[in-house]
């Protein structure tokens, strides 16, 4: 979606920033270095609100580092994205050496719903549930920014609190068609996986990763017979 000379200078801004996070905008195509005004840097980023008011209504994206952090977005990274509504990007950094910066937001093509690798917040689970309801079903579900192992904070249920603010409502087990939903628990205390009946006794899932991204396991359909000691709810969207 961008220019790879975009990524590079994206990426050596990060790497001249390290061990501090760097932060830029993608405007006109190119990449423009902006100071990261953080209390701290280190940690978290943050630009001006007289340099985003110099480039309103031209952004393209909004790229950061992560300096030997995660290479996935946080929760506050997810609110940022969502209410910049324009892409974000994120450039790992490991000692000192960046990776090519990766980009999420509805406003990014749709990967391929199956062969995905498992990336928290942006091709995990829910996001694989989100992906087929919008690529197959013309249904936009709303996005949760969520932290990383989120199923072990008391005060936050993904599954549990949100389903039914988007219209899905508990089925049973015998209902069960295409486009039904399945929410599981797996080694938890309470529901933290999700996917789709696909039809033909399958399910469409998207398996995690202690790491929060991982390649070994990507998204794929597989018997549902398999999963069925996991599965606690079945679920149909009404819209």
């Amino acid at each position: 979606m961008f220019k790879k000379s975009v990524l590079n200078v994206a990426k050596k801004h990060a790497e001249s920033s390290y061990p501090k996070e760097s932060c830029g905008l993608v405007v006109d195509d190119k990449y423009v270095r902006t100071k990261n005004v953080a209390k701290d840097p280190e940690n978290c980023f943050a630009i001006s609100r007289d340099r985003l008011k110099k480039f309103a209504g031209k952004i393209q994206a909004v790229i950061h580092s992560h300096p030997d952090g995660n290479y996935f977005p946080s929760r506050a990274d997810m609110k940022g994205q969502i209410a910049s509504a324009v892409p974000w990007g994120i450039v790992h950094v490991q000692k000192g050496v960046a990776r090519d910066p990766f980009f999420w937001g509805d406003q990014m093509p749709v990967p391929d719903l199956k062969g995905r690798p498992f990336q928290h917040g942006v091709t995990d689970c829910y996001s694989l549930v989100r992906d087929y309801y919008r690529l197959e079903k013309n249904i936009l579900l709303d996005e949760f920014p969520r932290d990383w192992e989120w199923w072990l904070d008391p005060q936050f249920n993904l599954y549990e609190q949100n389903f039914k603010s988007q219209k899905f409502r508990i089925i049973d087990d015998a209902e069960v068609r295409e486009g039904d939903c399945f929410l599981a628990q797996i080694r938890s205390k309470v529901i933290n996986h999700a996917g789709v009946y696909v039809g033909r006794g399958l399910i469409l899932h998207q398996l995690g990763h202690r790491s929060g991204f991982s390649t070994a396991y990507p998204s794929c359909e597989q018997p549902v017979q398999m999963w069925k000691k996991f599965i606690r709810y079945w679920v149909r969207h009404d819209g």
